[in-house]
């Protein structure tokens, strides 16, 4: 059944991608085909077709595409289009028309209008019914050897006036050999001890009982939430978002002092150099030894900034004890921040969620075509592909 939709669907994807070359090459001519004269605008002709041996989608590659050829009044050949620009306008209708909310039926007027054929509001329905299983299938995975785990959320509008934002929080796994995946997700309306709950809850069923660190930005619900499903893991604050806060401590401190701007940004500029030189130690008892000689210096001059950096010193530097080469990457929420990074030029062909429910189904059709890409290897005009397993 599987094999059947996608074969529908990489067949409706070449006949709409010739369609659209085949439009793409008359609005560059100008006229007509056969009319004599030159035309107003673009100096170009139809110089007949080739063939694309394979075009890379999401839902398998495309084989023998039928492209346009143009060329100049003097015989030389112009591109007509380029290889990262051959699934653009495709994707923006078709693909991204389910992310935007298009019913089945839209879809079926939108291909008919078009010129491509009649498609069943059914066969589509079929493909989206697919798609929720790949998603349910691969949330369903079993969790091992999972060692550490980084926590974050993105914020993303969701459509009609005064309506509240939505968040995604996401866990991502970092396993012994330090390769690193997207585990799972929750869409919420808030980030609070709940939420983060119920997302870790989800893990620990699918087999993820133990983790040796987690890592997470200063939320008090993330704190509560792993406190009440892995109390044993080590708890590691991270360092980006601590340097932000520290900074606002800074500045608060500064503003008390007399002086010139100018040198208030050199010791905002002091600050950011000698605050990640705490984190170059190889070892904790390196680490603690520097720590005290930072204290030292800055407890004078910023006071409210030492007292805050003192709160959370039994979180600064948990990632040292763990026994692996790849500590120094989970001692921020890098990995997490990365996945939204590409997430957000993926959703921002689209004016924003419908519900929660809506949320959940983009973010699962990320996930998905993803996957898909990481197994075919390419990479597409969405930028869905993401190599996890890259070093920040």
């Amino acid at each position: 059944m599987e094999a059947q939709l996608r074969e529908e669907v990489r067949h409706t994807y070449k006949t709409y991608l010739e369609h659209l070359l085949e439009t793409l090459r008359e609005e560059a001519v100008g006229r007509p085909r056969y009319a004599r004269g030159e035309a107003e605008k673009a100096p170009y002709y139809r110089y007949g077709y080739r063939k694309w041996k394979s075009v890379q989608t999401p839902w398998g590659p495309i084989e023998e595409v039928r492209v346009p050829r143009i060329r100049t009044g003097g015989g030389k050949e112009v591109k007509l289009v380029t290889y990262e620009q051959r699934l653009v306008a495709l994707a923006e209708q078709l693909l991204l028309g389910y992310v935007r909310g298009m019913s089945a039926r839209t879809w079926a007027i939108l291909l008919r209008e078009l010129g491509i054929g009649e498609a069943h509001p059914q066969t589509l329905l079929r493909l989206i019914r697919g798609l929720r299983e790949e998603k349910e299938q691969w949330r369903r995975r079993s969790l091992r050897g999972v060692k550490a785990l980084v926590l974050d959320g993105v914020w993303a509008k969701r459509r009609g006036r005064g309506q509240k934002k939505l968040v995604v929080l996401s866990a991502v796994g970092v396993k012994e050999d330090g390769s690193h995946e997207l585990l799972d997700w929750v869409v919420a309306e808030q980030e609070d001890q709940a939420s983060y709950e119920r997302l870790l809850t989800k893990l620990y069923e699918r087999g993820l009982h133990e983790v040796e660190l987690v890592v997470a930005d200063e939320a008090e619900g993330i704190r509560q939430a792993v406190e009440t499903v892995y109390p044993e893991a080590k708890k590691q604050v991270c360092l980006w978002h601590l340097q932000c806060t520290l900074e606002q401590k800074l500045l608060q401190d500064m503003g008390d002092q007399k002086g010139k701007k100018a040198h208030l940004q050199e010791e905002r500029r002091a600050f950011r150099t000698e605050y990640w030189r705490l984190f170059e130690a190889g070892g904790k008892e390196e680490a603690e030894e520097a720590f005290e000689a930072f204290v030292k210096k800055w407890a004078t001059k910023a006071p409210r900034m030492t007292a805050a950096l003192l709160w959370r010193k039994e979180r600064l530097f948990s990632y040292l004890e763990l026994p692996y080469e790849w500590k120094k990457k989970v001692r921020t929420s890098n990995l997490a921040e990365n996945m939204f990074r590409h997430m957000r030029s993926f959703l921002r062909r689209y004016p924003g969620y419908m519900s929660r429910a809506h949320a959940d189904e983009v973010v699962g059709l990320y996930v998905v075509g993803m996957q898909v890409i990481q197994e075919v290897g390419r990479c597409t005009p969405y930028q869905l592909q993401l190599n996890f397993n890259t070093p920040p």
